[in-house]
């Protein structure tokens, strides 16, 4: 009887964390390159006897991971020449605040007053070599495998990088992926780049389908709930009533 009110409470729990996630993915599904992320549970049943030969059943509820989707998202064209898009796998190298190397499906960019490629954010935008990309010119054009030119000369080449395991990477909250384990999943230079200048990759978190789990997953709450609040009814009469008897 105890362990019903643990798995119903667990499972509270789980959907909760759940709701965060369905909270973030809808508030981004209008952020350009944006990831959608799901929650990924564990469930353990274990049955056997105790030392009275009684069977027992044992449920674990755990939360497993985050899992991000990395499905690609709509294109959109914009005209602008610093808009930028990857219609393949791979991902853009930025310099985040600390100095280190930040990536990101976000290709919307400009020119800071040093002529530096940034983020609409301002982070510095790196070249293959790890360096920032300072564009001095009056005519910019990139091409599909990542290189620069201005005014017709080459100028640099995106550092556009792909990773043997996308689940290594974590979103942090400066929007930008990091890499948990540069040394077992190294950046490495994708097969096929496929920049795509003037574009914008959108959000692939489906804001119909997002409020439609959390739909369902606030019915389950509610299920949750009722079950756990008749077996706590069910305690109570076992012990003030059988109790008695």
């Amino acid at each position: 009887m105890v362990n019903g009110l643990y798995t119903a409470s667990r499972g509270m729990t789980n959907i909760l964390a759940k709701q965060d996630i369905h909270a973030q993915n809808l508030a981004n599904t209008s952020t350009n390159g944006f990831k959608m992320a799901r929650l990924v549970n564990k469930t353990e049943v274990s049955i056997g006897r105790n030392d009275d030969g009684e069977l027992r059943q044992k449920e674990m509820q755990n939360l497993s991971e985050v899992y991000t989707s990395f499905t690609q998202g709509p294109m959109v064209r914009t005209g602008n020449n610093y808009d930028l898009a990857l219609s393949s796998t791979g991902f853009f190298s930025v310099e985040a605040a600390d100095g280190g190397t930040r990536y990101t499906r976000n290709g919307g960019m400009s020119l800071n007053s040093y002529g530096e490629l940034v983020t609409l954010s301002g982070k510095r935008v790196l070249d293959e070599s790890g360096q920032p990309i300072v564009l001095k010119g009056d005519s910019v054009q990139f091409l599909q495998d990542g290189g620069i030119y201005m005014d017709g000369r080459k100028t640099a080449t995106m550092g556009i990088v792909d990773f043997p395991d996308t689940k290594k990477l974590q979103y942090g909250q400066d929007g930008l992926f990091g890499n948990s384990d540069p040394k077992e999943n190294p950046p490495m230079a994708p097969k096929t780049v496929g920049l795509m200048q003037g574009f914008l990759e959108g959000s692939n978190a489906d804001p119909v389908s997002t409020m439609v789990n959390m739909i369902t997953d606030y019915r389950n709450y509610e299920a949750d709930q009722k079950a756990l609040k008749a077996v706590d009814d069910t305690l109570h009469q076992a012990v003030t009533e059988v109790g008695r008897v």
